[in-house]
């Protein structure tokens, strides 16, 4: 027992030096298991039935076990990364205790021992123990319950099967997996035991008994459903969940209270996993489409049960992340050869080590045929790896076995301290085709841990510094030391107002996004973890996007470790969330698809204040000319520029005066829109437009006095017309112009009440085709909707007024 304190000890203390000597959050799970576990704090501030109901049905994808299991060290060492990490800890040590107990149980306690050791110094159980993953409580449940297994002599033991039953459910909380490791041990010790199992007989009802059991499975299940009934209607299940749990307490209870034998034992084992694991997974009765779902997009590109790669890829885990290539080839191929030999003589060194043969079988077997693939899958077989490798060192004689099992702890020993020491890191790198893959085994202030990388909580106190409303940031940032789990976290973990959104993945509206955040994150350098979308969109902030540089201003710089920069830019000005207003959202966007229709390619287009920009512009990027007026900045039509031709300007309700400065500045065309913003195309004109000849019609008591317009534009140009009238008329008279094709087909129109001087703008569509159109006017009465005919020397049609014929270029 001391020499295995020993171990334990300096195994925690390793890891705990690890942690205080790191600062970076690495892994991008494990940041997005803090941000749940750090959640748990609120759900479980009061306890009371329903709270307990909600921290076992809270997370939709991932169980709770891992979460709920860390409130402990939470609560007493602080809400932080490294408080929640001491939990991994301290399963480490339990672990190293379970592969002695196991290893004692199926050889002797020196193999125990040893294969403790083993275990204390596997790269990859290191890895575990300092980061925030699942692994580690899944080995220890794994181990656990192989270690119960085997004491359960075939389940003939009842306490050693409940022990096993209750080791099922807990770990179906930690994680999914585990019945990917045990099922080909169960099944072994079925077999062995099949003659028990086949002619067993349940044992003869006895009514009080039954009665007794019902009524137990019956009050259970109701104190935890019914103060929750209101709860479970937001599952799948709804009121079935009482009925669900009722029934699988059912064997529980009539198991345990009929006498011990293998069949009974079994039944009520696994009804004991199944009503723990139940509290998860039947309100989530839909996990296996989420599962299939998850397995389809998180898989491995080209993964397939014909490719052969599906079934080489652990084996290359095993090399490269679980031993490294110096212990493997030290390790493995001595340790392998006593099993080999023993297996061709037909006489195996331990048939109880067949438990942990079929462990290692069952998990290949099934990781194989999914899609997914992580070196994390292959922890919770590592003790059972370890007890096999001390068994087959102890077949050596005594003076072969001290010097293997030597090398192999000095080995092991070396790589560990190479990952935990900063100092040995230069040797490291000069030797690192020797060791462990640096995927999750990482020195704690070194390259990928360098603290420069741990820049936010820096960039979140600069976001939140004052600020007295709620906040958004768009990443456009995706490394392993800077991602939107980590900023997730801490915002969490602080509770901050602070709303975390990712423009980098592939499914995002990248520019979308961007837009929609009065804070943006952007990095230069290699942006590999990027989708496409968002480096188009990084390179554009780069060159200048004229939108973004209207809205934006850079007020943070952070230079990273690795020589890349990193920018906080800041919109001080339109909506903070217009995410929050769907509706306005979707009116805005069937403005840009108005907008985007019409507006011919390189025309400008104007945002006559931020909040139009915002609203509008978010919907799609656009590389053309774009400007942004600002009210803050004085009179906006002071600060309208110079035009020449066709321009698009979207207007709000804070932009009226610059709508009417427009009228007599500009020939507004075609508009569309609503309360919240509205657009229009003009033609802009720098002097006076010439007077074009043109017939001199008069109606009642009114006549064309002048027109002056151009004789030629191009497809997706406005016309513009000014018309002087002079003469009386009466109220309600308006003028009408069109541009009519030769086949008749009116491609524009303008109607305006009648004036001595008014400005017309037509719009000709991108799709009009070459050729003379006539510039038709037409005069009628408002009110009676009648015409009226032009009178004094008129040739042609007295109503249809021919004024000029415009060349149109088409496209």
């Amino acid at each position: 027992m001391i020499l295995l304190s020993a171990i334990v000890i300096l195994n925690i203390a390793g890891n705990l030096y690890w942690i205080q000597q790191n600062v970076v959050l690495v892994g991008r799970d494990a940041s997005n298991y803090l941000t749940t576990t750090m959640a748990y704090r609120e759900i479980l501030t009061d306890l009371s039935p329903q709270s307990l109901f909600r921290a076992f049905t809270y997370p939709q994808y991932r169980t709770p076990g891992l979460y709920l299991a860390a409130q402990p060290f939470l609560h007493l060492f602080g809400f932080n990364m490294d408080s929640a990490q001491y939990l991994n800890v301290a399963l480490s040590a339990v672990v190293i205790v379970l592969a002695y107990l196991l290893g004692a149980a199926i050889a002797d306690w020196r193999v125990g021992l040893f294969a403790a050791l083993l275990v204390s110094l596997f790269p990859m159980m290191a890895a575990m123990a300092r980061l925030f993953y699942t692994e580690m409580f899944l080995t220890a449940a794994v181990a656990a319950n192989l270690w119960a297994l085997h004491r359960s002599d075939g389940f003939a033991r009842r306490s050693w099967s409940m022990a096993w039953g209750v080791s099922l459910g807990i770990g179906l909380l930690v994680k999914w997996t585990m019945p990917i490791y045990l099922w080909l041990p169960v099944l072994w010790v079925l077999w062995r035991w099949r003659s028990d199992f086949i002619g067993a007989r349940w044992p003869a009802w006895q009514g009080k008994r039954l009665t007794l059991a019902l009524l137990a499975a019956f009050a259970i299940g109701t104190l935890w459903f019914w103060p929750n009934r209101t709860q479970a209607e937001a599952f799948l299940p709804g009121q079935f969940l009482w009925l669900g749990w009722i029934l699988l307490l059912m064997p529980v209870t009539l198991g345990l209270a009929l006498p011990s034998s293998r069949s009974t034992n079994l039944v009520t084992a696994i009804f004991v996993g199944l009503s723990i694991a139940s509290l998860w997974y039947l309100p989530h009765a839909d996990i296996g489409v989420r599962l299939f779902i998850e397995d389809e997009a998180r898989g491995q590109e080209g993964a397939s049960l014909l490719n052969p790669d599906n079934y080489l890829r652990y084996v290359r885990h095993l090399y490269f992340a679980h031993f490294g290539p110096l212990a493997f080839w030290l390790i493995v191929p001595p340790a392998l050869w006593p099993w080999l030999r023993a297996w061709g003589r037909r006489r195996p060194l331990s048939a109880s080590a067949t438990l942990l043969w079929l462990n290692i079988i069952a998990a290949l077997i099934v990781l194989s045929l999914i899609a997914q693939q992580n070196a994390r899958n292959l922890v919770p077989v590592l003790p059972g790896v370890a007890v096999l490798c001390a068994i087959g060192l102890w077949q050596y004689r005594p003076w072969l076995r001290w010097v293997l099992g030597s090398v192999w702890v000095v080995v092991l020993g070396m790589q560990l301290f190479l990952y935990t020491a900063d100092a040995s890191f230069d040797f490291y790198r000069s030797t690192q085709q020797l060791w462990a893959s640096r995927q999750y085994l990482k020195q704690p202030a070194v390259q990928e841990t360098d603290p420069g990388y741990w820049i936010a909580p820096h960039i979140l106190e600069a976001i939140t510094q004052g600020a007295d409303v709620p906040q958004r940031l768009t990443l456009l940032v995706n490394t392993h030391q800077i991602h939107r789990g980590i900023f997730k976290y801490l915002v969490e973990e602080k509770k901050l107002d602070v709303v975390i959104e990712d423009a980098t993945e592939i499914e995002s509206r990248a520019w979308h996004t961007v837009l929609a955040a009065p804070w943006v994150l952007v990095k230069d350098g290699a942006n590999r973890n990027v989708a496409a979308e968002g480096q188009v969109l990084i390179d554009r902030i780069f060159a200048g996007d004229p939108l973004f540089d209207a809205l934006y201003e850079k007020v943070e710089t952070y230079r990273l470790p690795d020589g890349d920069m990193l920018y906080l830019y800041h919109r001080s000005k339109g909506p903070g969330h217009p995410t929050v207003d769907p509706v306005r959202l979707a009116r805005a966007a069937d403005l840009w698809s108005w907008i985007k229709e019409r507006r011919p390619p390189g025309v400008p287009l104007i945002y006559s204040t931020p909040d139009a920009a915002v609203w509008v512009g978010m919907q799609d990027p656009t590389q053309a000319p774009v400007m942004v007026l600002d009210p803050a900045k004085g009179d906006l039509s002071s600060q309208f520029p110079v035009l020449e031709g066709t321009a698009v300007v979207v207007f709000d309700q804070n932009a009226l005066a610059l709508e009417q400065w427009l009228e007599q500045q500009a020939f507004r065309s075609i508009d569309s829109g609503g309360d919240d913003a509205w657009a229009a195309l003009y033609g802009f004109v720098e002097g006076a437009l010439e007077e074009q000849p043109s017939a001199r019609p008069q109606w009642e008591g009114m006549k064309l006095r002048a027109l002056r317009t151009k004789s030629q534009i191009r497809s997706g140009e406005v016309l513009p017309i000014e018309i002087h009238i002079k003469g009386q008329w009466p109220d309600k008279r308006q003028l009408s112009l069109r541009l009519v094709a030769p086949d008749g087909v009116i491609i524009a129109s303008q109607d305006r009440p009648l004036a001595e001087v008014m400005r017309f703008g037509l719009f000709a569509p991108l799709a009009t085709p070459s050729g003379d159109y006539q510039l038709v006017a037409i005069v009628y009465d408002v009110e009676r909707m009648v015409n009226i005919s032009a009178t004094l020397d008129f040739e042609g049609n007295p109503v249809e007024v021919n004024l000029a014929t415009v060349r149109i270029i088409g496209p």
